[in-house]
């Protein structure tokens, strides 16, 4: 599975100062320079450097930071392999990791071409400068799969995207694709989060807090074509919940 979190310009700011928040709910303000990183699966948990922490203070500093994604309206667009279709399917023992990658990238241009107010669906591709991003992914010591990684990414992605012969499908990336350590990036944190309540929405595991539902309205599921009419079925999506009301039908996610 691979989520992205997409934070607008000006959105920043505002989540940095809950997260701040955050750690104060596990530690004391003159122990927050010893504090490093939110890994979800521990925070939720109560292990690694949260062990011993009273669990509604965990569960309090949880709610603080999908507060930032729900208050912002930061999109969360996500690909999630269903590894035994995927084994099952024609690509075998290939890599779901990796196809999970490219769907995620490809979804999030989709979400940036239809994130335009003249956009009417279709084919016709539409830019919007205001709209380019850069991706940041959490660095990981296999140097291995960080060169799969980019070079999915500049498959997808041409170097020189208006020089001839135009083979690009990431119009809305700038750039190169980074890495950064997650430790000083709390954009990667929160998104760890995230990325672990789908997994465990998505694979029917309870979750007595219902912490999903605080930002299940942005959930996209990343539906790029041809690539999901032809391999669709080896992905997993959530339910969709019906549309409650004009300004849920109209934000973003």
């Amino acid at each position: 599975m691979f989520g992205a979190l997409v934070f607008p310009v000006g959105m920043f700011g505002r989540v940095e100062m809950l997260h701040s928040t955050a750690i104060q709910q596990v530690l004391p303000l003159d122990k927050m320079d010893e504090f490093k990183e939110f890994h979800a699966y521990e925070l939720y948990a109560g292990t690694g450097p949260f062990e011993g922490i009273d669990e509604a203070k965990r569960f309090t500093a949880i709610q603080v930071l999908l507060t930032a994604v729900k208050m912002e309206g930061l999109p969360y667009i996500y690909a999630a392999v269903d590894r035994q279709k995927f084994t099952e399917g024609p690509f075998g023992s290939g890599k779901p990791l990796h196809s999970a990658f490219h769907m995620c990238l490809l979804g999030v241009e989709d979400w940036a071409t239809a994130h335009h107010p003249n956009y009417s669906g279709g084919t016709r591709k539409l830019l919007d400068w205001k709209d380019t991003c850069l991706y940041i992914l959490d660095d990981c010591s296999d140097r291995q799969l960080k060169d799969q990684f980019r070079k999915t990414y500049r498959t997808l992605r041409a170097k020189h995207p208006f020089v001839p012969p135009h083979k690009n499908r990431l119009w809305h990336a700038h750039d190169d694709m980074f890495f950064a350590d997650s430790k000083d990036c709390l954009g990667i944190q929160i998104v760890d989060l995230c990325n672990y309540l789908v997994r465990r929405h998505l694979a029917g595991e309870p979750e007595p807090q219902n912490f999903y539902q605080m930002f299940s309205e942005q959930v996209i599921c990343a539906k790029p074509e041809p690539e999901w009419s032809l391999y669709g079925g080896l992905f997993r999506q959530h339910a969709v919940e019906p549309k409650q009301s004009k300004a849920v039908s109209e934000g973003h996610l």
